[in-house]
């Protein structure tokens, strides 16, 4: 099964204006489906109380989410979640693959949606802030990597090689969900995990990705 990227760099963005979310990519997905770590970190921040959403920059802070720190001082940011979809608390420490909470489309979202960015902290005082940071996905055992890009199809496949993702042929843009993950240490500069849980099963499907 293939699932489409929905707003990356390169692409027709229409939110990620801002250098804290120049390199974010979004998945369209179900409302609930399971959200899990990235990376193993410290939940710095999370809101769960919003419960409305739409296409209105009205409601750029109405929206739901969880931000945790990793070792390195990167911060991965997962918005969007669901109306009381949020399953951690401040301070608390998450292995990777622990659920934070559920999909949904809070805040400024035309519709169901996972929003991920990886940032970084940088300037001090007044100069103070964040920056995004890019990231590369990989498929396949042996991996295949491949920059995210809007409407790219990709089959998460990690048991036997894997086909380079690429845009359907129909080019259309239907609404479908990723489900993602990754390990560290699995080649030079690769190191970023992201799993989503999805289904009744507990079907787990995996995205990998690194910095550049």
């Amino acid at each position: 099964m293939a699932f489409m990227v929905s707003q990356a760099p390169g692409g027709v963005v229409s939110t990620h204006v801002t250098r804290e979310t120049l390199h974010a990519v979004d998945f369209a997905m179900p409302e609930g489906t399971p959200v899990v770590a990235a990376r193993e970190g410290v939940v710095i921040a999370v809101e769960w109380r919003h419960a409305v959403g739409g296409a209105s920059r009205a409601l750029l802070d109405k929206g739901n989410y969880v931000r945790v720190r990793h070792a390195d001082g990167t911060i991965a940011t997962y918005a969007h979640l669901a109306p009381a979809g949020v399953a951690v608390e401040p301070h608390e420490f998450v292995a990777a693959g622990r659920v934070l909470g559920y999909s949904g489309a809070t805040g400024f979202a035309s519709g169901p949606h996972l929003h991920f960015a990886v940032t970084r902290e940088v300037g001090s005082g007044d100069a103070a802030g964040e920056i995004s940071e890019p990231v590369t996905f990989y498929v396949g055992n042996p991996p295949v990597a491949f920059t995210p890009r809007m409407g790219l199809a990709v089959t998460a496949e990690y048991s036997s090689p894997a086909a380079a993702p690429a845009t359907p042929k129909t080019g259309a843009m239907r609404r479908t969900f990723p489900e993602y993950g990754a390990r560290r240490g699995l080649a030079p500069g690769l190191a970023w995990l992201f799993a989503l849980l999805f289904g009744a099963a507990g079907t787990v499907w995996f995205y990998r990705f690194s910095r550049r």
